[in-house]
């Protein structure tokens, strides 16, 4: 049979380096920032909501991908 290794047996993921990204999200701000758009009125929710879809998209994407400018 083969072994499995068990999940103490398994290497630690290394330390994610500060981003040097501008762009980039950490988990502790986004809870912010979603705290922060939650308190804010409807329509400026709203926008706040799409802004911060963008960013997110783009830092899933890579960037690699333009914005679309439909509005």
């Amino acid at each position: 049979m083969t072994e499995h290794p068990t999940p103490a047996a398994r290497a630690a993921p290394a330390p994610r380096a500060p981003s040097t990204d501008a762009a980039t999200i950490e988990p502790a701000e986004l809870v912010s920032t979603l705290d922060a758009i939650g308190n804010q009125p409807l329509e400026e929710r709203a926008a706040a909501y799409v802004q911060l879809h963008e960013r997110l998209r783009d830092q899933l994407e890579g960037g690699d991908v333009p914005r679309s400018t439909d509005a």
